[in-house]
């Protein structure tokens, strides 16, 4: 397809600056769109970029051959569609949207155009994450039969320069809440198990956090195959917790972040076995060999590991399970995407 040269990064907070350093780390000339006249500024000093007010202007004057999304949620479709009509490829951040409205459109136009995108799912290129992966595509443990995936930490350390309470994750009409701000979850677990075919979920406004959304969220969900699958999310822990314990007909795979290793019991061999995070390893490694991924994808037109249509069903299963918070019923995230 071709060789990126330009890209133009829509959104200047911290993902979008984490993203603009890893590009220009990369050899890729890059721009930054964002409304904010002091964040414009804070840019241009700090990472000599040019930056622009308005996604037109940034289309117009950089021609540019990716854009990176990291606007809030609300708005990531919205703007995806207008850089695609300019063709761009997209990476868009995670979540795809917090709502479905305008995502098969979005699809429509990237098919139509021949575009390369990906979904942010930067925990796919954790060591452990792919470890585990692995080993579950070798059925080192047998038909996997149940899972808990947890993840939780203090939201107010998110934004420790800025006010929480004006967060996206804080605020309804930006699609901020737990459920949509940890899908992380929800997409490695549907590349670990395949897709959830039944979703439902408890979930509440339940600490002294002064947000709008929800901070606590419990999630039962059923694959296709049987599988399954609890998930645990929240705004609330104070110590920053991230785990998944995998059941297996013929054994047991437990991860934690803080551990930095990935254990596995294989039953008729009575043995543990374990994998330990690389000891150079560093967290904005996945966040570089993410991108180096899609930009690959983008030279050679393969498909990313997680194009639009693959944050479509994380989407579905996290909007599912809200809905399901809300209306006490057991809902199938396939329902949400007719």
């Amino acid at each position: 397809m071709g060789v990126t040269e330009t890209a133009l990064v829509v959104g200047g907070g911290s993902i979008g600056r984490r993203h603009t350093r890893n590009l220009q780390r990369l050899g890729i000339k890059v721009a930054v769109v964002d409304p904010v006249a002091e964040v414009r500024t804070e840019l241009a000093t700090e990472l000599g970029v040019k930056t622009f007010a308005e996604l037109s202007n940034g289309l117009d004057s950089e021609n540019p051959d990716i854009a990176v999304v990291c606007t809030p949620n609300r708005f990531h479709i919205h703007i995806a569609a207008e850089a695609a009509r300019a063709g761009c490829h997209l990476f868009i951040e995670k979540p795809l949207s917090d709502r479905m409205d305008g995502v098969a459109e979005l699809e429509a136009v990237v098919s139509e155009q021949d575009l390369i995108s990906l979904v942010g799912c930067n925990l796919r290129f954790h060591p452990e994450i792919k470890k585990i992966h692995k080993l579950l595509q070798n059925d080192v443990i047998g038909p996997i039969v149940a899972a808990r995936i947890e993840v939780g930490s203090y939201l107010p350390d998110w934004f420790p320069d800025t006010d929480y309470r004006e967060s996206y994750s804080a605020r309804k009409d930006l699609g901020g809440g737990v459920i949509l701000d940890c899908i992380h979850e929800i997409n490695y677990a549907r590349w670990f198990f395949d897709e959830f075919h039944t979703v439902s979920a408890m979930a509440g406004q339940q600490s002294q956090l002064e947000i709008e959304t929800n901070d606590v969220a419990g999630i039962l969900a059923k694959t296709s195959k049987g599988t399954i699958c609890e998930f645990h999310l929240d705004y609330v822990q104070r110590e920053y917790s991230r785990s998944c314990h995998i059941i297996g007909e013929e054994g047991t795979i437990r991860w934690s972040w803080s551990d930095e290793q990935v254990e596995w019991y294989v039953s008729k061999e009575d043995t543990w076995y374990s994998f330990d995070r690389p000891g150079d390893w560093t967290m904005n490694d996945m966040y570089v060999d993410e991108m180096e991924h899609f930009l690959s994808s983008v030279q050679t037109g393969e498909e990313t590991i997680c194009p639009i249509s693959c944050g479509w069903n994380d989407l579905a299963v996290a909007l599912a399970a809200r809905k399901s918070a809300t209306t006490g019923r057991h809902v199938s995230p396939a329902t949400l995407r007719e």
